[in-house]
Order: C-alpha cells, then sequence, then structure tokens
C-alpha cells in the first residue's frame, strides 16, 4: 500500500495534467465557464479524498476522475432539471468550400439536435473523438471500455447520425 505522501503526490501531477481536459469536457457539456470550473473543482476535490484513503488505484485514476466529473454533470442536470448542452459541430462538416455564417449556423443547429437523438454514449464517443480530436485509447480510458468497442461505438454512432440526418431530409441525393 502506499503512503499517504505518495498518493498525495501522484494526485498533484494527475490534477495538473488532467486540469485542462477535465474543465473542456465540462465546458463543452455545461456551456458555462463558472459552472465548469466549479464542477471540475468539486470533483478533484472528491478524488482527492479517495486517493488519500487509498481508494482509487493509480492506473485508473483517469477513468475515474472522468467517471465522476461525467456523473456530476448529470446529477446537477437532475438536480436542476435541466438538459444536456451539446457542443458545436462545425468541424464535422466535410465541405471544404466556404460557407456563408448563417448556412453554418443552420448546420450545427441540424447537428445538435440530430447528436441529442443519439444514445448518451454514442454523443460522448463522437464528441471526443470527431469533435475535439482525443486518440481512441484516450477515450477508452475515459469511458473505462476497450479500445474496440469504441471503435465499434464511433463506429455505429457515425451510421446512426447519418441516419438521422437523412430522415431529416439533411442530405439532398
Amino acid at each position: 500500500m502506499k503512503s499517504v505522501s505518495s498518493n498525495t503526490k501522484m494526485f498533484q501531477e494527475t490534477y495538473e495534467n488532467l486540469w485542462p481536459q477535465v474543465y473542456q469536457y465540462a465546458y463543452y457539456r455545461l456551456q458555462s465557464k463558472e459552472e465548469a470550473e466549479e464542477l471540475t473543482q468539486e470533483v478533484f476535490q472528491k478524488v482527492f479524498q479517495q486517493v488519500k484513503k487509498g481508494n482509487v488505484e493509480e492506473e485508473k485514476i483517469r477513468a475515474y476522475i472522468f467517471t465522476a466529473i461525467r456523473n456530476t454533470i448529470y446529477d446537477t442536470w437532475r438536480q436542476r432539471g435541466r438538459s444536456p448542452k451539446v457542443v458545436e459541430l462545425n468541424q464535422v462538416t466535410e465541405k471544404s468550400t466556404p460557407v456563408t455564417e448563417n448556412h453554418m449556423l443552420e448546420e450545427n443547429m441540424v447537428l445538435r439536435e440530430a447528436l441529442k437523438k443519439l444514445p448518451e454514449v454514442y454523443q460522448q464517443v463522437l464528441v471526443w473523438r470527431i469533435v475535439e480530436g482525443y486518440p481512441l485509447n484516450e477515450v477508452a480510458e475515459r469511458l473505462g471500455k476497450p479500445v474496440g468497442t469504441i471503435k465499434s461505438l464511433q463506429f455505429r454512432g457515425v451510421k446512426k447520425l447519418k441516419e438521422i440526418l437523412e430522415e431529416g431530409g439533411y442530405f439532398n441525393g
């Protein structure tokens, strides 16, 4: 068993390395800087208490932190009766020609609405992989799932998103 000071040092390094990523995830989900900062800090404080007690294995701390922030955000939404906000998806469009700002806004609205219709796990994988550009192994670690499962979820999520968009008349042929 590690000493408390060893656990504290490990946590400090993890905190410094993960704070920006955890905050970014919270911000994308909440769309509020203040709320994202508050919940990110709250999660790190809770996780630190568990680390001090020796309840978190060092190799699993990243997954533990991302699970904690996800659950904290969901709890916050439930308490406040809020529904999730989805990130801007302007990076998802594959068009190489410039489009007008209004057209881009319309596309973002359509994509956001389509993404909301996907199961939460598909939303998470697509946002982390496509929008934020995280590698497969990091998304797998965040969700506590094997890389092969993330590949499958991404494939099925993109396929389902395309179906939703086609049903909505987004593709003209």
